[in-house]
């Protein structure tokens, strides 16, 4: 396995900061969330890294494994040899999946922390029951239907009819991307799609016609592949105790991909 990121243990233990609603905490406030934008862009850049290593190994493990097959076809290898090459194969590439989510995640979690747009959704008023509203940065809509994440099907079989394909969620609820930004995404959906694509319009326009309230992110965070996303839901409020977490789990680490 590949070798995990240095560990964060051995660094000074650091208190909880509580974020207040006036206006000298908000230095302290945006202190903490510049921290942990870094931290979450080392640890993104991390992923990637790992999983090139990942993908490597994975081409490796395969052409072992077709030749294994080759092998057992002639009686050369026994059964369990190659179900253990099959397994080998079979873990890393679930390795692979669950960093590319994890990656998936940090992108949303990053433009969720974009300056430009958070300072928006800061600034704007309120949004009354069937209120809808437009920025350059993003879109809101306050929808007035009860919702929580009972509702996801529904969405994914409209969009799976429409499109022909499954739903692009890129998160279900609470991660930990969301824990280590100090966000409860609890009955919240993430749709990694551009709200200016035809999927994206026809999706919002589906969510509005129901009255399911969502956020629309536009465009691309600067110096990432992607960041424009749906939120669905109502807007994650920041968790009032901002804890400070260290960088993900390394990669080898069997924990599930979601808290």
């Amino acid at each position: 396995m590949i070798c995990s990121a240095t560990s964060t243990a051995a660094e000074p233990k650091k208190k909880s900061t509580i974020v207040r609603a006036t206006v000298p905490s908000q230095m302290p406030q945006l202190a903490t969330r510049k921290m942990l934008i870094e931290r979450m862009k080392a640890s993104r850049e991390y992923l990637k890294n790992s999983l090139a290593l990942y993908e490597d190994i994975e081409e490796k493990q395969n052409a072992d494994h077709q030749i294994k097959r080759e092998l057992y076809q002639w009686n050369l290898i026994s059964r369990s040899e190659l179900d253990d090459s099959e397994r080998v194969l079979s873990n890393t590439r679930s390795e692979i999946e669950r960093i590319r989510q994890w990656i998936a995640e940090d992108d949303v979690a990053l433009s969720l922390t974009e300056e430009a747009a958070q300072e928006e959704l800061t600034r704007l008023p309120s949004l009354p029951l069937g209120g809808y509203d437009e920025t350059a940065t993003l879109i809101r809509y306050n929808g007035a239907a009860h919702w929580s994440l009972v509702g996801v099907q529904k969405i994914v079989s409209f969009y799976r009819a429409r499109f022909g394909r499954a739903l692009p969620i890129s998160a279900m609820g609470q991660s930990p991307t969301h824990d280590r930004m100090s966000l409860d995404h609890r009955d919240a959906l993430d749709v990694a799609v551009q709200p200016g694509s035809t999927e994206g319009r026809e999706l919002m326009a589906y969510l509005r016609k129901a009255g399911i309230p969502f956020i629309a992110f536009r465009g691309q965070v600067r110096s990432m592949s992607t960041g424009a996303h749906i939120h669905i839901g109502r807007p994650s409020p920041r968790i009032i105790e901002v804890k400070y977490r260290s960088t993900r789990p390394a990669v080898n680490d069997k924990s599930p991909a979601h808290g």
